[in-house]
């Protein structure tokens, strides 16, 4: 009686059945170990050859069930890609990002000295836009002045 109700008490601290599955083997594990014989010998022996793929498995998430790949939408087609993917299976666009033009917002490989969309060189910046008003410099594509408030 008294282990059926350690058993129940076990079953309330673990949220899934997967967690008890681990201790329980864990448990027989370590009775085998105690053991003298060819039975134990081999129970302990099978038990050690599960180890490893529940320490992987912990190690991992805990998770014994394939976790869903997650998707987002490529940029430039607007399709579903998987979001580990450097590239768009679709377009080819890259999703990886390094860098973005400055002028035209395109993404830009690593090594890039120009723009691949517009061509302009990849160290040029915008220059900044100062306010009519107040002299305030303002992003480049500002509309209105951040210091004063006016329509530039």
């Amino acid at each position: 009686m008294q282990k059926a109700i350690d058993d129940k008490s076990r079953l309330g601290v673990f949220d899934d059945m997967n967690k008890l599955l681990k201790m329980k083997a864990a448990m027989a594990l370590e009775s085998a170990a105690q053991t003298q014989g060819e039975a134990g010998a081999g129970l302990g022996m099978g038990m050690g050859l599960m180890m490893p793929a529940m320490f992987a498995e912990a190690f991992r998430g805990g998770s014994s069930q394939p976790a869903a790949t997650e998707v987002v939408t490529c940029p430039d087609c607007r399709l579903p890609v998987q979001k580990e993917a450097k590239f768009c299976p679709h377009c080819g666009h890259q999703l990886l990002i390094f860098q973005k033009c400055a002028a035209c917002g395109k993404n830009l490989p690593p090594s890039a000295k120009f723009c691949v969309q517009c061509g302009r060189p990849v160290e040029e910046k915008p220059k900044e836009k100062k306010c009519p008003h107040c002299g305030t410099a303002n992003l480049p594509n500002s509309l209105f002045c951040n210091q004063c408030g006016q329509k530039m």
